[in-house]
């Protein structure tokens, strides 16, 4: 009698296993679905003082108004404590070419709003922004452990504007550089210039941490790889919220998703043999009965398509095989910019967008 009781206990252990891995499966997204969804949130940042010469950084839109989070050492001046006057914001293309000229066609006015030098974040807004923006969500940064699969979007210098690249949690560290309160993440995701202020994002597309510095040489000269540092959600969060705006973590990323189902598994099993804090967990289920539903039933929806068009599965397949592989990969196609040359585009989109404002003002004031 024992043995059959200790064997029909065990049953709801074993389900919910099952549940468990089905849902962490159900709730990451591939990495080609984390970049269709975060991509048109992410912005890429020019900095200058009034002549060619400038800094690239990426940023993040926190707000559909066109709030951004960056990094603060994307204005700040070599040599100096002053910070860059002149902020352009870009906004991504439906679809990266690789011609400069197509992929930075919308181009905003940025006015600084908030920075903080040691945090090393800076708050920025799109000025007279004309169109409803994307948004990057927070994560909460505790739920992210050592071994998690995390992506970057950014610009990196050499590299492709808007790229895909990903890796691993690596390590944490606490009051980086003796600053209380700044805590980062180490990560193997491929960082460089240019991805300063950008989103490291968790399965979910969710940003965990904002990716602020890259380790390359030691006091000796030797060369450091892979070693590369974002600053936490919650420290930025808690940032934000200082300066008088309200931020909160999204929580139920793929850490806490489970939690439903492995509730409902157990409270159907055991029915009939009720333990004291069976009624409980009962009342919470009550009303997760339609939650489940509405979670599981998209999954099936968005494969319908999938099934009906199976040349459009075949492509994807390999995208995936690099998180399996190793770590540190660069998930999208090389489409390379020198600063030079993008910055000498830019000019160009400038001069030209110039001449067209003078012959429609000339026009107008001929026709009245």
């Amino acid at each position: 009698m024992n043995k059959s009781k200790s064997s029909y206990l065990l049953l709801p252990a074993v389900i919910a296993a099952l549940f468990l891995i089905v849902s962490v499966q159900a709730f990451a997204f591939t990495p080609r679905e984390i970049y269709q969804k975060t991509g048109p949130g992410v912005v890429l940042i020019l900095a200058s003082e009034g002549s060619r010469m400038g800094s690239v950084g990426t940023g993040s839109i926190i707000r559909e108004d066109g709030l951004i989070i960056t990094n603060a050492h994307v204005f700040i001046k070599q040599g100096s404590s002053k910070l860059k006057s002149d902020i352009a914001i870009f906004l991504k293309p439906d679809r990266v070419t690789g011609n400069h000229k197509k992929d930075l066609s919308q181009k905003y006015k940025g006015r600084m709003v908030s920075y903080d030098i040691p945090l090393d974040l800076a708050l920025v807004k799109i000025v007279d922004i004309d169109r409803p923006l994307a948004r990057v969500d927070f994560a909460e940064a505790e739920n992210v452990g050592i071994g998690d699969k995390v992506y970057a979007i950014g610009h990196p210098e050499q590299g492709g504007l808007w790229s895909l690249t990903t890796g691993v949690i690596s390590a944490f560290r606490v009051n980086y550089g003796g600053v209380p309160g700044k805590d980062l993440f180490q990560t193997d995701a491929s960082i460089n210039r240019g991805n300063s202020g950008g989103p490291l994002l968790d399965e979910e597309g969710v940003m965990v941490g904002i990716n602020s510095m890259i380790a390359r040489k030691a006091k000796d000269g030797l060369t450091i790889t892979d070693v590369n540092f974002s600053i936490k959600s919650n420290v930025a969060i808690n940032w934000l919220n200082s300066l008088g705006y309200h931020f909160t973590a999204k929580r139920e990323t793929v850490a806490v998703t489970p939690k439903p189902k492995y509730e409902k598994s157990v409270v159907e099993p055991k029915e009939t043999v009720p333990p004291p804090r069976v009624e409980p967990v009962k009342k919470e289920n009550v009303p997760a009965k339609p939650e489940k539903e509405v979670v599981i039933k998209p999954e099936p929806s968005e494969q319908k398509p999938v099934l009906t068009q199976p040349p459009v599965v075949k492509p994807e397949k390999p995208k995936e095989k690099p998180i399996e592989l190793g770590t540190g990969k660069i998930l999208t196609r090389k489409k390379p910019y020198k600063m030079t040359k993008l910055l000498r585009d830019m000019q160009e989109m400038e001069d030209m967008m110039d001449d067209m404002k003078g012959k429609v003002r000339k026009f107008k004031e001929k026709k009245y």
